[in-house]
């Protein structure tokens, strides 16, 4: 685990919690894409998750999946995402992790992407579509390889068996990415009773932080949610907002000033 991210959850949030936001590397363009995590960093934000484009997201609802056409039609690539992170590393040191389906990984040969990810400076991986037991050989392998410099996050849901939870149990460095509600990303979720209730459970079951996310778009969310977790993860409201922007061709120094709007808001979310 590097020092960076488990330097987050040994210090206090500043704010009701830690917060965790998402973009797709290469939308619409690298440039963007470099500027924006740039700028997500200076305003506060705990820990960044970079996507890396495929052209099949399954766990992903229609805003990140259109994210992911744009950026593969501008030619981002995994070897693109990893200079991406490299570029960010020479000015900043906030927490990044990759979240990415194994395809594009392994299609670019997993021993190759764990030692390139390592130097380009990413501290982890999300993986949706990697169960956390049957991902126990491809975190071997990497610890063989590069080791302890990344994190694997293990992804929990309510419908997660309970042998499932079992082996994250046993995890003592990283988070819990929690899922707020069964199904794809995007979209405004509340928070029923039952889904607080579980989240709370894992607090006895699990030894690292628990981090929740899909859906969470609004400060009330955030609030409610900081008083049974250790941070919230915003992704699909975040991309929509820099998509909106994007659609309205504007100059890129208006483009710029818009940005840090969605920035402000964003930081707002959790104070």
């Amino acid at each position: 685990m590097s020092e960076r991210l488990k330097a987050v959850f040994q210090t206090k949030p500043a704010g009701v919690t830690r917060l965790i936001s998402y973009i797709m590397a290469g939308d619409p363009s690298v440039e963007a894409s470099l500027r924006r995590l740039r700028g997500l960093a200076d305003y506060g934000v705990d820990i960044l998750e970079l996507g890396v484009p495929f052209s099949d997201p399954m766990a992903d609802g229609v805003v990140i999946q259109a994210a992911a056409e744009r950026a593969l039609n501008a030619q981002m690539t995994v070897k693109k995402t990893l200079e991406l992170v490299q570029e960010f590393r020479k000015t900043h040191n906030t927490p990044l992790l990759l979240m990415s389906y194994l395809n594009p990984l392994l299609h670019y040969g997993w021993d190759r992407f764990v030692e390139d990810a390592a130097e380009a400076g990413v501290d982890g991986f999300i993986l949706p579509d990697l169960p956390w037991r049957e991902g126990k050989g491809l975190r071997t392998r990497t610890e063989k390889s590069v080791g302890n410099k990344l994190s694997f996050i293990p992804m929990i849901a309510q419908t997660s068996r309970e042998q499932d939870i079992e082996a994250v149990s046993q995890v003592t460095e990283g988070f819990a990415y929690v899922l707020s509600r069964n199904g794809i990303t995007g979209g405004e979720v509340e928070i029923p009773d039952n889904v607080s209730v579980f989240i709370e459970s894992l607090r006895d079951s699990l030894q690292i932080p628990r981090c929740v996310g899909f859906g969470i778009q609004k400060a009330e969310q955030v609030r409610a949610l900081a008083k049974i977790c250790d941070g919230v993860v915003v992704g699909s409201a975040l991309v929509k907002a820099f998509a909106k922007l994007d659609q309205e061709g504007l100059e890129e120094k208006d483009l710029i000033e818009q940005e840090k709007e969605v920035f402000t808001w964003l930081a707002s979310l959790k104070r």
